[in-house]
């Protein structure tokens, strides 16, 4: 008799530790739908490939950083698994729509967000789709959250963000259309309808750190989206209204005024 093969693939102990999560976890993640089973080896044995860690690791990635819910998580990645090759001509598989629809967040109010909203917030943000030629649906859930956020600022009186909303969209444009290179660019690994789901999840989260971070360490003198060259003459763009100069603070001066701070603070008690 010749002797058995040897098993490939890990135990889900193994899975566990390399992807630093719980066996607990791993099968409430297959029961719950987001982890494919392993191949089973016996009747209380399995067998995990690369293919369960790659997956494990997106799903803590948009549980954990993204802040998904286990629901959406998990629809994500039934669309994921139905993806197949891109359609011809090049263009991404039709699963794409229904994923740019996951990952975006919903308005609060839902479609009823664009009748409660300020109408001058409305005109606002229709006036700056049509200034920027975005064409995108004004009955879109994006179109009715930015309108959502702006409402929302507007009772706040918080209104400096609308003055400003042109240095925002700015920002925007340049975060978009690094999504879409990425999107289409030719990488070996992961396909489009991922590549999406992980720029729209932590690339907005990435988004958010990395203007955390140009606060913290203080900017150059004159808003980004002035000072940046157009993507389409390379040449610096105008100040426009709203997008007035920022001061300059050096990491430095800020870091003398927070020690400061604390000494004051401790002195005092």
């Amino acid at each position: 008799m010749s002797p058995a093969p040897p098993e490939t693939g890990m135990r889900i102990a193994e899975l566990g530790r390399t992807c630093g999560v719980s066996t607990p976890t791993i099968k409430y993640y297959i029961r719950e739908g987001l982890l494919p089973a392993g191949r089973l080896t016996s009747s209380n044995q399995a067998r995990y490939t690369e293919e369960h860690v790659h997956r494990l690791r997106l799903i803590r990635a948009l549980l954990e950083l993204g802040g998904l819910s286990v629901a959406k998580v998990r629809a994500i990645v039934t669309v994921l698994d139905g993806e197949t090759d891109p359609s011809p001509r090049g263009r991404p598989a039709a699963g794409l729509d229904a994923l740019e629809a996951l990952t975006a967040p919903a308005p609060q109010d839902g479609p009823l967000a664009i009748l409660a909203a300020d109408p001058r917030t409305l005109a606002l943000v229709h006036a700056l789709a049509e200034r920027r030629g975005w064409h995108t649906p004004a009955d879109g859930p994006e179109f009715a959250r930015v309108v959502e956020i702006l409402h929302t600022l507007g009772e706040l009186d918080q209104h400096h963000f609308a003055d400003r909303i042109d240095a925002y969209a700015d920002a925007a444009e340049r975060a978009a259309a690094a999504d879409t290179q990425l999107l289409h660019s030719p990488t070996d690994g992961t396909g489009p309808a991922e590549r999406l789901v992980v720029a729209a999840v932590l690339g907005d989260q990435l988004l958010s750190a990395l203007r955390r971070l140009a606060r913290t360490a203080g900017t150059t003198g004159t808003a980004a989206c002035c000072t940046a060259p157009d993507p389409k003459t390379e040449k610096g763009r105008e100040p426009h209204t709203g997008c007035s100069p920022l001061p300059h603070v050096p990491a430095g001066a800020r870091y003398e005024r927070l020690t400061s701070s604390r000494s004051r603070t401790g002195s005092a008690s």
